[in-house]
């Protein structure tokens, strides 16, 4: 499960996806460092829009298209998408399908027994994570969400938990955003190690109403 993560540096996550920023989401959202993003909150992805990477904007907990109809259910929160079962489930395979995304970022946080802890690449860079949206016509207007997809846990974060965020190598983005590739499942392995490190950080970050650099100080060494 990935539940918190960080995107510290929206701008440089920008030209690293080289994606360009969608002009029509309030600029004052865009440059503000993300320490602590949860669920339902705002934050940043990479689509393909006229053939062109941009990042905008989406709401983190898909809600598909039928979340607007007259007398539907209201659906679960759906945060994240186990790689495993894609196509299980028709909301998710229908995104797999038409509507992938980069998700920016450059950390996550898991707990072991109550303590927070935070995976990084060492280098602190943009990273992204393979996802998928949805766009639902609500009576206030369109509204854009994502879904972060999950793999078994690599040996870093086993021994923590056993789920991760999917963090596509940077050779897959383009294959992984291409329309023309109906199925990208082959691009979905259990992230590489690499540089990655991880810290034991502060319960600051528990509460979600906390986003400063507080969250991501460690208190003991990696």
């Amino acid at each position: 499960m990935c539940g918190r993560y960080t995107v510290t540096n929206p701008g440089e996550a920008a030209r690293e996806l080289g994606a360009a920023i969608d002009p029509d989401a309030p600029q004052s959202e865009w440059w503000k460092a993300r320490f602590n993003v949860a669920p339902t909150q705002p934050a940043p992805v990479v689509i393909v829009k006229d053939g062109a990477r941009v990042l905008e904007l989406m709401r983190w907990g898909l809600m598909p298209f039928w979340t607007a109809k007259p007398g539907a259910s209201k659906p679960p929160l759906m945060i994240n998408a186990r790689v495993e079962s894609l196509h299980a489930k028709a909301v998710f395979r229908d995104a797999l399908e038409r509507k992938r995304c980069l998700v920016a970022a450059d950390g996550f946080y898991e707990w072991a027994n109550k303590t927070p802890v935070y995976f990084h690449p060492g280098e602190h860079r943009p990273i992204a994570f393979a996802g998928l949206w949805a766009r639902a016509r609500l009576p206030t207007g369109d509204l854009h969400s994502f879904t972060i997809i999950t793999s078994k846990a690599n040996a870093l974060v086993a021994p923590v938990h056993d789920r991760m965020p999917l963090v596509l190598p940077r050779e897959a983005w383009d294959a992984w955003l291409d329309p023309a590739n109906p199925d990208p499942r082959a691009l979905l392995g259990v992230p590489a190690i690499g540089d990655w490190r991880l810290d034991q950080v502060s319960t600051h970050v528990n509460k979600a109403d906390h986003d400063d650099p507080q969250c991501i100080v460690p208190i003991t060494a990696p």
